[in-house]
């Protein structure tokens, strides 16, 4: 490999900032979405991502997925990291806040019900923001995230994430049921 190339790889790599005004996102006669950059390049299949998503929600957003000249089925090329993207023009912003939603969905729990314990496996009954859920726990040690001195993250056996924003918040029930899990 000689410098050039080297040179090259290497801006290749290179963080592109997007402002909102360079980004459209629209959904096609065909009803898939599709995402200009700069009107210099459409993205196909586009993925919205966020930088922090549990610090920092907005402050960036990766716009990934797949170029028109690649015609590759892998998904994931980043083109960009996008700053404000709330300031997207307002057909963008709603095409971004649902893919956003849908993404980032993690119900928030007001309250442990039940925890009923079958060979390693916890079955749990959980009231939160978005109604009583019966979720399933396996290897808790290593789906549960700590954020910070009294937050919590949980990922049942199926990949939905749980949140306890502070489990001070819990009732004593709720708290007892909770030292039974962790």
């Amino acid at each position: 490999m000689d410098k050039r190339q080297g040179v090259q790889e290497a801006s290749s790599l290179d963080l592109r900032y997007l402002d909102p005004e360079e980004v459209r996102v629209w959904r096609g006669e065909d009803g898939r979405v599709y995402c200009t950059i700069a009107d210099e390049l459409t993205v196909l299949i586009p993925m919205f991502i966020r930088s922090h998503p549990l610090s920092d929600l907005d402050r960036y957003i990766s716009i990934r997925g797949v170029e028109p000249k690649e015609r590759s089925v892998a998904v994931g090329k980043e083109f960009g990291l996008l700053r404000n993207w709330r300031r997207l023009d307002p057909e963008s912003h709603a095409i971004v806040e649902a893919d956003l939603e849908r993404r980032y969905l993690h119900p928030k729990i007001f309250a442990i019900l039940s925890v009923r314990d079958y060979s390693g496996v916890q079955v749990c009954e959980f009231e939160t923001d978005r109604g009583l859920r019966e979720v399933t726990l396996r290897d808790v040690r290593d789906n549960v995230i700590y954020l910070g001195q009294s937050r919590i993250l949980i990922t049942d056996a199926e990949g939905n994430r749980y949140d306890i924003e502070d489990v001070n918040d819990l009732d004593p029930d709720s708290q007892a049921r909770l030292a039974r899990i962790l």
